[in-house]
């Protein structure tokens, strides 16, 4: 059976889904006093790309120039987290947060958005970052 002949066969919305997983926030379950865990799933491929785009800078040539990885995982950790909902009304007054990016700023430490981007990249499907990428391509 070929490649087109596998994916006919195969149960689309399996195929299709978004795979998800659960990263335990060590500091909040100390904090909390139990397991506080957050639910990401893969994003789309264009929301990835506009995340990236937004907050990068690039040279007339079309070389990055410079990139806001902190503001990328903010957007990141906002549209790929399923549970809790950072756009909830109530967790936004809750802490006195006016966008669902000062929640996630408030809530979290940079380290932590930062694992929780990687693991969103990782479902996605991005082995690299493109900061990895192009500190390669320089040596």
């Amino acid at each position: 059976m070929n490649a087109l002949e596998r994916l006919l066969k195969a149960d689309a919305a399996k195929v299709t889904e978004k795979p998800k997983k659960e990263i335990e926030i060590p500091r909040l379950s100390k904090i909390l006093g139990e397991k506080f865990t957050v639910t990401v799933q893969a994003l789309d491929t264009e929301l990835l790309a506009e995340i990236t785009e937004n907050h990068t800078e690039y040279t007339k040539s079309g070389k990055v120039k410079k990139a806001n990885n902190y503001k990328i995982g903010l957007d990141m950790v906002v549209n790929a987290v399923v549970e809790p909902d950072f756009r909830d009304d109530r967790l936004l007054k809750h802490y006195s947060a006016a966008t669902p990016n000062d929640l996630v700023a408030k809530l979290f430490l940079a380290g932590e958005i930062g694992k929780i981007a990687e693991a969103v990249t990782e479902l996605c499907g991005v082995d690299k970052t493109q900061t990895e990428i192009d500190e390669e391509v320089k040596n």
